[in-house]
């Protein structure tokens, strides 16, 4: 009988070795932010390109790192490498799923890109799998260790907010409206939305958004989503063209809003807005903090400085670390270095294959709802 994995705690690793497959662009930035995390090593690479994976060496020496003697065209010569403890997916989305389960029926650790899968039976595989190796399926959404993220999650936990009522989260960034045909091939969000992307309607790229509302709201952790309604305004028209808009309901009577906007002019956001009986807090377009008993919101900078001044999460010492080390995007950082936190002290992860599923089950689903113009429900996957 399969178990959970949700509260997992794996075997220390001293030391993280590392396979990374798939060396195009979001792969070699993958590559060179590890410089700047501690206790890893890479000793594989995969891709199928002789050209990146040479690329991808020479990154290594810039950095002062080895050249890693498994570089291969062939994954399943990494998937097979005692040499390899955790394996970083960054290909295309079709191969997300696949190789994530066959990198768990291994006997290794997965962190893969958004998202996990594109398909309800992917998703489903996905869990099935990791429950049967009890190997961790870590989905790398770095929007869940945006620092302001993390502080909203510290003041929910501490119950600043009281009740919780309703989270929106969104990826509205205004792309011009150009298809993805016309753009440089290594676009990586064009690309991977022009050619890996299987449904007509629906939001292809839910997890920004709904990650951090999901762990807000406390989804899998005494809360669960049931049931989604999506429509947008203008279907039929390519994915950088239409504005997609889901309503979600939880099981305790919650609702979260989630957009995905890639054409009008608005501001870049995520919107990261939360609402409780007691309290408000948002990012976008201006960041607020509004507690009932206080006559005044604190807000724009004056908010930023006082949760860089007085931070409350836990992991806040990971956005330090990488603040003191300059590293180009502290989500990033804190994302990759908690990871590895984690795998060093046989600690759960943060983020669970429950949750990879779950936020991108939500693909396949909101294209369903559109297009039968009804709400579905949603599967625990837990």
């Amino acid at each position: 009988m399969s178990q959970s994995v949700l509260h997992l705690r794996a075997p220390v690793l001293e030391c993280v070795r590392i396979a990374l497959i798939g060396l195009g662009s979001r792969g070699q930035k993958t590559l060179e932010r590890y410089r700047y995390v501690d206790g890893v090593r890479f000793t594989a690479l995969v891709d199928h390109s002789l050209e990146h994976l040479e690329e991808a060496q020479l990154i290594l020496e810039r950095s002062g790192r080895e050249r890693v003697a498994l570089a291969t065209q062939d994954s399943q010569l990494a998937l097979a490498s005692d040499e390899v403890d955790l394996v970083l997916i960054c290909t295309d989305w079709y191969s997300h799923a696949t190789l994530a389960c066959a990198a768990m029926e291994q006997a290794k650790h997965v962190a893969l890109e958004v998202p996990a899968a594109l398909t309800l039976e992917d998703c489903w595989r996905l869990v099935h799998t990791a429950e049967r190796t009890q190997r961790h399926c870590f989905l790398l959404e770095n929007c869940c260790y945006d620092p302001f993220h993390l502080e909203m999650l510290a003041r929910v936990e501490a119950g600043d907010f009281g009740e919780l009522k309703h989270a929106e989260g969104a990826y509205i960034h205004n792309l011009q409206g150009q298809d993805p045909a016309e753009l440089p091939r290594d676009h990586q969000l064009y690309n991977w939305m022009g050619e890996c992307y299987p449904f007509a309607g629906g939001n292809a790229y839910p997890t920004h958004g709904l990650g951090p509302m999901a762990q807000l709201l406390g989804i899998y952790r005494g809360d669960r989503f049931t049931s989604l309604y999506a429509c947008a305004s203008t279907p039929g028209l390519p994915l950088t063209q239409r504005h997609s808009s889901i309503l979600l309901q939880t099981e305790r009577g919650r609702t979260a809003l989630l957009q995905l906007d890639l054409h009008s002019p608005r501001p870049y956001s995520r919107l990261q807005s939360l609402v409780g009986t007691e309290g408000y807090m948002s990012k976008y377009p201006l960041p607020i903090l509004q507690q009932r008993a206080w006559s005044q919101a604190l807000m724009g900078e004056a908010l930023l400085e006082e949760l860089r001044a007085r931070p409350r999460s836990p992991l806040a010492s990971f956005v330090a670390e990488g603040d003191a080390k300059g590293v180009p995007n502290v989500m990033n950082y804190a994302m990759d270095a908690r990871l590895i936190h984690c795998l060093h002290e046989g600690l759960p992860l943060d983020i669970s294959v429950y949750d990879a599923a779950l936020w991108s089950a939500v693909i396949e689903l909101s294209a369903r709802s559109e297009q039968e113009q009804r709400p579905l429900s949603l599967p625990s996957f837990l």
